[in-house]
């Protein structure tokens, strides 16, 4: 019964941290919804700021706005329609209509950006022609030939067409009826020029002006504003119903939990009178460390504590009415129960030991007294009392199996009282040293020292034993006749339960054959197989040892960091056997020019470094750059081949440039990149203004991988103007950068970084389709263009597909 209720509250707390659960992620998410409605609210109300802006730009067609401006803003335009969309997504995500309404706001908003962009190509032609016809006109003005009358007659003209420009009641078709009154001379082929240059360019004007102003109509009569003001009203709708059915659930969620606390405070009070009276009678069974049974006279278990369980791994509702022989492993002797059940049904009293197995199948032993339990004379059941004494099996065993691995190790084994006087040696010691246990026994354990070591080495250990209680390394002893031998010691002071010492024990293992090829294993441990030299490994740990010298006794110290130059071209032409046979050569060069107190190790592929202490100033450093140069001056001649090979170097100094192993090597090696945009072949010392170089060169190469997801690269377009003609006839396209973290960032600062990290190619691909695109732009507007110059890059004509996806793009655009 007790069990029954305890279910039963569990799985009422359960329901209960399950509903509050339910019921504050519900309530999360309805206030993520609110968050949602105000962010979209707020998005619309940039739109339409946003939209006004766009028609306000419209308004003059005779001025020349900015188009930086309108561009950052038809940018920002097209970003909040995408948030909008983006947090509808989320805010409804499978609401029909309203996808369907902000697909009419998308296709608004994308022929507004499609008449903008006419708008500003046909604005940008109305400058340019307006500039052109005053020109014209001011010559025409000026010429002595044409009479007054036909310069009223062209000023009028003039005047009607900037009116039109400006104003909105004047009709095209008078100012073309104006044009038409012109009319040249008899008297000079030039003035006729004129005037019909002037009629051509203000024809030019007239239609640009006209188109403008359609345009413009069209840009402000755009409906995305109507299409906005019924997607709003749409959202307020749902947020509106959905506000409802939110309170609702809410509501019902707050009931259900008072309901539910109410049935669970109800239990809690039921049970928690019936476990009060159960603890009392239960209590001193239940918490006794031994296992206590009972069981009925038919040797079924009717009872079982706490203990029982701890030790068996068996619960209560499993043994329940099992018979007693539930733990029987079969290694107990059948002699034993026996004995038990004959001294039971005598009613007596029986005490003896056990080998039972737990539930996870593990043996145990037990130790039991078990006693009938009698009523008026009679046995109605048994009590059985069980101690587990299984450690203390364990232990005897393992004190024997120690006993046994103590006489067969491999390692010598001595102990010694807390005096240090030899208590016990294994046969191990007898094999390595020499000497018995008659020997030894009572004697200290500086017979065995050699002389090798000092008396600090001794006193140190002795410290290191009273501090810690153990102590570990190499040492050298003397055995019987007289030979030194290497051993790997570990000695462990062994305390009572006051914490006093009582013994040590040091175990020690005989290292003479792992010393006599550990001088090889070092030497290919720290070496270049190829090149003999220090390898990446070993100059790292002899640096850091470096360093700590130099900043014990305040002395300088240099890093030379080395790249050779073309030798990947080198490598890759001849092959990497000529390459491999270069290294070696130049490494033999390297040994003749520096000192034997100079540390040079080569770090890996054509790359190598150099430590050099005890300098006293940069002139030094530069002494052995510049011999360093010199001594590849001279042609090297590998299997027939003469290679010209040079070098360039990076130099950090210590404690100028850093104190810490990695950081001057990282400083070194931006030195040596340095000195390799400078031409190659030089050395140079790592400054701050290197480090600034890097990290401005590392930023930008990070912000271009987002730039073209960004569209923050744009085209503008140099003219080439025929003075013949006196038209333009041609553009260059020009990529720009405008970062959203740099601002304007110059190509020449992006495009060498975009060459070497490979983002080059799409960009040019973005760069030739955008060329396309604001070619034919501009040919539709009436500019006309004979061709556009496009650069490309080197690395770009690396791609094998480049004139396919060229021809595409070609072919997209309907260019040839």
């Amino acid at each position: 019964m007790k069990k029954l209720n305890v279910d039963l509250i569990s799985v009422l707390i359960i329901l209960f941290i399950l509903l509050l659960g339910a019921m504050f992620t519900y309530l999360y998410k309805a206030n993520q919804q609110i968050e949602h409605y105000a962010q979209i609210d707020k998005t619309l109300e940039d739109i339409n700021i946003l939209n006004q802006s766009v028609d306000d730009f419209t308004i003059n067609v005779n001025q020349l706005n900015n188009y930086d401006t309108i561009d950052k803003q038809l940018l920002q335009f097209t970003q909040t329609l995408q948030l909008l969309h983006k947090e509808m997504l989320v805010f409804a995500p499978n609401d029909v209509a309203l996808s369907q309404q902000y697909e009419k706001i998308f296709n608004a908003h994308k022929q507004m950006m499609d008449d903008i962009e006419y708008y500003k190509s046909m604005n940008a032609l109305l400058i340019a022609t307006s500039h052109f016809l005053f020109d014209v006109h001011q010559t025409i003005s000026e010429d002595p030939v044409l009479s007054d009358a036909q310069k009223n007659n062209i000023d009028e003209t003039l005047f009607f067409l900037l009116r039109f420009t400006t104003s909105t009641y004047l009709d095209k078709a008078i100012v073309q009826q104006k044009l038409s009154t012109i009319t040249t001379t008899h008297q000079s082929n030039e003035s006729n020029y004129h005037i019909e240059n002037f009629k051509k360019q203000a024809l030019v004007m007239l239609n640009t002006v006209a188109s403008l102003k359609k345009v413009s109509q069209e840009i402000r009569h755009n409906p995305i504003k109507r299409h906005l003001a019924e997607f709003h009203k749409q959202i307020d709708t749902i947020y509106q119903n959905n506000l409802f059915i939110e309170r609702a659930i809410a509501l019902l969620f707050f009931i259900s939990a008072m309901i539910l606390l109410g049935i669970l405070l109800t239990a809690h009070f039921i049970t928690l009178q019936k476990t009060r009276r159960q603890l009392a009678m239960n209590y001193a069974l239940q918490h006794s460390d031994n296992s206590i049974v009972i069981t009925d006279t038919e040797k079924k278990i009717t009872y079982v504590n706490d203990g029982f369980e701890k030790t068996t791994g068996y619960t209560f509702e499993e043994v329940r009415g099992k018979d007693s022989r539930i733990l029987k492993s079969e290694l107990t002797p059948q002699s034993v129960y026996d004995e038990l059940n004959a001294t039971l049904e005598r009613g007596e009293r029986w005490d003896g030991e056990f080998i039972n197995k737990r539930k996870d199948g593990s043996i145990f032993h037990e130790r039991a007294s078990i006693v009938p339990v009698k009523l008026s004379g009679e046995t109605i059941s048994y009590l059985a009392i069980k101690l587990d004494i299984t450690e203390y099996i364990e232990q005897s065993a393992q004190i024997k199996q120690a006993a046994s691995v103590f006489e067969n190790t491999a390692e010598a084994i001595i102990i010694t009282d807390n005096h240090g006087n030899t208590i016990s040696v294994n046969k191990a010691f007898e094999e390595i040293y020499g000497y018995t246990l008659d020997d030894m026994k009572g004697n200290k354990l500086s017979i065995l020292h050699s002389g090798y070591h000092d008396t600090n080495f001794y006193q140190d250990m002795w410290n290191q034993l009273e501090t810690y209680g153990v102590w570990q390394g190499k040492f050298i002893n003397k055995a019987k006749n007289g030979s030194m031998i290497p051993v790997w010691g570990t000695i462990k002071a062994v305390y009572n339960e006051k914490q006093e010492v009582v013994n040590y024990i040091a175990v020690q293992s005989d290292i003479r054959e792992i010393e006599s090829s550990r001088a090889k294993v070092d030497y290919l441990a720290y070496h270049d197989p190829l090149t003999d030299l220090k390898n990446r490994a070993h100059f790292e740990e002899y640096l850091s040892h470096a360093l700590n010298v130099a900043e014990r006794y305040h002395k300088q110290l240099a890093v030379l960091f080395i790249d050779l130059d073309r030798f990947k071209v080198i490598n890759d032409t001849l092959g990497h056997g000529i390459g491999d046979q270069l290294l070696i050569e130049v490494a033999k060069r390297f040994r003749t020019i520096l000192r034997e107190s100079d540390f040079l190790a080569r770090w890996g592929g054509d790359e190598f470094v150099v430590i050099l202490e005890n300098v006293t100033s940069n002139r030094d450093s530069a002494k052995v750059a510049n011999s360093i140069l010199e001594a590849l001056k001279e042609p090297i001649v590998v299997q027939n081949h003469t290679l010209n090979i040079t070098s360039s170097i990076g130099i950090a100094t210590f404690p100028e440039n850093g104190k810490e192993s990695a950081t001057l090597i990282s400083h070194a090696d931006s030195a040596m990149y340095i000195a390799k945009e400078k031409g190659s072949n030089n050395f140079q010392y790592y400054t701050s203004k290197i480090s600034e170089k890097m990290q401005e060169k590392l930023q930008i190469e990070l912000q271009l991988t987002h730039a073209l997801k960004n569209h923050e690269f744009y085209m503008v377009y140099q003219p080439q103007y025929s003075l013949e003609t006196q038209q333009i006839i041609s553009v260059e396209a020009l990529v720009r950068w405008q970062s959203e973290q740099f601002g304007f960032v110059p190509p020449d600062k992006f495009i060498e970084i975009a060459e070497e990290n490979g983002i080059i190619v799409e960009l040019g691909y973005f760069i030739f389709e955008q060329s396309c695109k604001g070619y034919v732009a501009m040919k539709a507007a009436g500019v006309n263009l004979q061709r556009i110059a496009i650069n490309v890059s080197s690395v770009q004509f690396r791609q094998a597909d480049l004139l396919e996806r060229f021809a595409a793009i070609l072919d997209k655009y309907n260019m040839q």
